[in-house]
């Protein structure tokens, strides 16, 4: 899913630029700094689990892990690549980046090339599933 926008100059932006401005919007609500700290301990609780029991891919959510991943770095205003995102979903990195792309195609998730690296890409969340995670963490950590 790429977004394009036209600017009061006339001038198309970059879709990241689109996305992190939308972003920014919802990184900037009053239950923002809620949302990030529920995010943030549910997703170390998850860690832990996978510690505990050891067997990664009998107990785990890896999409759902992805989602949680971006939603934390992003509210941080911090940048995910592909390799970090294969890394956090738990999964092997041919089987993570398939569900990657499966999440893109979904218009979930949103590929933006790296400025300074043309090998690497930046994934980000579409921000409408943004918003609703924001929504969702606000109200509670599961």
């Amino acid at each position: 899913m790429i977004l394009r926008g036209r600017p009061a100059s006339g001038r198309t932006s970059s879709p990241g630029t689109l996305l992190r401005d939308r972003i920014a919007d919802w990184r900037n609500s009053p239950d923002a700094e809620l949302a990030l700290a529920n995010a943030q301990r549910v997703w170390r609780r998850r860690l832990l689990r996978r510690q505990l029991v050891g067997a990664e891919g009998l107990f785990g959510e890896p999409a759902w892990d992805m989602l949680i991943d971006l939603f934390i770095h992003e509210a941080a205003a911090k940048s995910v690549s592909t390799s970090s995102l294969c890394i956090a979903s738990g999964l092997p990195r041919t089987t993570a980046l398939r569900l990657l792309q499966r999440l893109c195609d979904e218009g979930l998730l949103a590929r933006e090339p790296d400025r300074h690296d043309g090998r690497r890409n930046f994934i980000r969340l579409a921000p409408d599933l943004a918003q609703r995670l924001l929504a969702y963490f606000a109200a509670g950590d599961e």
